[in-house]
């Protein structure tokens, strides 16, 4: 182990540093690595390690379930079909802990603190991690990447770059793919009210979809066409914040227009999208009870109450889809869920409909594998990390065994739905540290297309999830990769939201004008514009050539 990283073990320290992690604090620097912490991953080709790997040995493990599906008493972490496979690939023992995943930032937290490290390690909380890495506590696992056929199949060069420590440099993990789901979010909809309403003709503008909604309420008086769900400080999720995305001006974010970072709030745009919300709430289209809605009141409406539509991710519409149709009411059943289509006639206020789509997901997730300086052997870690790559494991994990899990017709896989979704089968996505967990989706899909029933409501839902998936590789990632806001700009951001609803909610159910309304607008724009949105620019501007290369298009905007 690094000796810096062992001194500043004391009692001590080991209390700050429990502190710090706890606090999820990223800042701070620290002394690198010695060049004797550092494997050598060359050596792995050389006469002497090929005899080394020969020897089987024992090394120790610590990794998060991510609140996946829990393994079955019987299970045996040590000793199962899928980490065996791991086992026999880079030939050795693993004695593995895993701890509940509600215990798991304190155990890690307090491992980081002893200085008393496993051979191989998992976490989903780099800050902490990357915080110890820059004392001594981890490798860099670059130069075992460059190296490595089998972790580059799943981990592009751009994904390793995304995983970066923007204060060292340094590539402290092997970072989770996440980028094998589906991408996008739209106007996630209930398309047999359009059926029932609207002729099955999606609305092209703004306009048609409150004629669509107007229709529904003269119908049927006790349907809520639009509704909310407040989570936390964020009063316009899903279900409000349709009307503000097809306005391309969703309160919370920000657009990059000229080169410039603007806050939605000031926009036209924003400002033409509460005075229809307004108008909404008026006609008693608009949930009277929308900045008051929680998560299981919006489930009653959403199942009930004809709400049309919500703003939610390509991920969700599937499972939902299949859900309604496997274990819904009879009512339920005849749901059919789609994302709606861009509209061909946008606001007269929007400068460009690109404002309006949605963004990528980043193609990596907080996942990732770490090598700690004192693993006994750092080669043969790096080994266990591969193996976690390996076909054979991703086979067991998605789809398992033919006339087992699945049978094969026509040269297609077909699942044995209660077997391939087995208990005793479900919790192995844990080990999909390489892969990601939204990987296996050849499998997910077919088991959902099982539970569809419905072969071309299922072409059309797919359908619809890839041209959510088109537009936002159109526009790129959603955030700017390696920017991390100021500690007093996050301990400002609730204070920041909370001061948008205010003004918002006032204006659309009419308890202030809309002079009032462009009044507080503006008095929050010289209270938090330049402080939250200042240091984003100045990031945005030393670093636009990289960004873009990275994947974030809107640096260019």
């Amino acid at each position: 182990m690094n000796k810096r990283f062992k001194q500043r073990v004391t009692t001590a320290t080991a209390v700050s540093l429990l502190a710090a992690a706890l606090a999820a604090c990223s800042s701070g620097g620290g002394s690198k690595p010695d060049a004797s912490s550092q494997a050598s991953p060359g050596s792995s080709a050389s006469p002497a390690a090929a005899t080394k790997k020969e020897e089987k040995i024992e090394l120790s493990m610590f990794y998060s379930d991510a609140g996946l599906a829990i393994y079955p008493a019987d299970t045996e972490l040590n000793n199962n079909p899928f980490i065996n496979i791991v086992k026999q690939k880079a030939n050795v023992d693993l004695k593995i802990e895993v701890p509940p995943y509600s215990e798991f930032p304190n155990k890690f937290n307090l491992l980081l603190a002893s200085g008393k490290l496993p051979d191989l390690l998992h976490t989903y909380l780099p800050d902490q991690a990357y915080k110890a890495a820059r004392e001594g506590a981890f490798i860099d696992l670059k130069p075992y990447y460059d190296k490595s056929p089998a972790i580059q199949k799943y981990i592009t060069p751009q994904m390793m770059e995304l995983a970066k420590d923007p204060t060292s440099g340094k590539y402290w993990r092997i970072p989770m793919a996440y980028d094998k789901g589906p991408q996008g979010w739209g106007i996630y909809t209930r398309y047999d009210l359009v059926e029932k309403y609207n002729g099955g003709k999606w609305p092209e503008s703004v306009d048609e979809w409150v004629e669509l909604m107007r229709k529904i309420k003269k119908a049927e008086p006790n349907s809520i066409p639009m509704t909310s769900r407040v989570i936390g400080d964020n009063v316009f999720p899903y279900g409000g914040a349709v009307i503000f995305r097809m306005y391309g001006a969703y309160p919370y974010e920000y657009r990059i227009q000229g080169g410039k970072v603007i806050p939605n709030v000031v926009l036209p745009e924003f400002r033409a999208a509460v005075g229809l919300m307004r108008q909404l709430y008026e006609e008693g289209i608009l949930d009277k009870e929308f900045a008051t809605t929680d998560s299981t009141s919006w489930g009653t409406k959403w199942a009930n109450n004809n709400v049309l539509f919500q703003w939610n991710g390509a991920d969700q519409l599937l499972p939902a889809a299949a859900s309604s149709r496997a274990k819904g009411t009879d009512l339920q059943k005849t749901y059919k869920y789609m994302f709606a289509p861009p509209l061909k006639q946008n606001p007269k206020e929007l400068v460009d409909p690109k404002y309006t789509f949605p963004t990528q997901g980043s193609p990596i997730s907080a996942h990732g594998l770490y090598i700690p300086a004192s693993s006994k052997d750092k080669d043969r870690a790096w080994k266990v990390i591969e193996a976690f790559a390996s076909d054979e494991l991703r086979e067991a994990i998605f789809w398992g065994k033919e006339n087992e899990t699945y049978t094969v017709k026509d040269g297609k896989r077909v699942p044995i739905a209660d077997k391939l979704g087995a208990k005793e089968r479900t919790w192995s996505k844990q080990l999909a540290f390489i892969f990601g967990y939204t990987d296996g989706q050849d499998a997910q899909a077919a088991l959902f297309e099982q539970q569809v029933g419905d072969s071309t409501y299922y072409n059309q839902i797919k359908s619809s999830m890839k041209q959510v998936a088109d537009n936002a590789a159109n526009v790129g990632l959603g955030s700017p990769p390696g920017y991390a806001e100021p500690e007093d700009v996050l301990k400002k951001n609730a204070e920041i939201m909370q001061a948008i609803n205010k003004f918002t909610v006032e204006a659309i159910m009419g308890r202030i004008t809309m002079e009032q309304f462009d009044k507080e607008v503006k008095a929050w724009e010289q209270k938090y514009r330049a402080f939250k949105y200042d240091p984003l620019q100045k990031y945005i501007d030393a670093n636009k050539d990289n960004l873009i290369k990275l994947g974030y298009k809107m640096a260019g905007w």
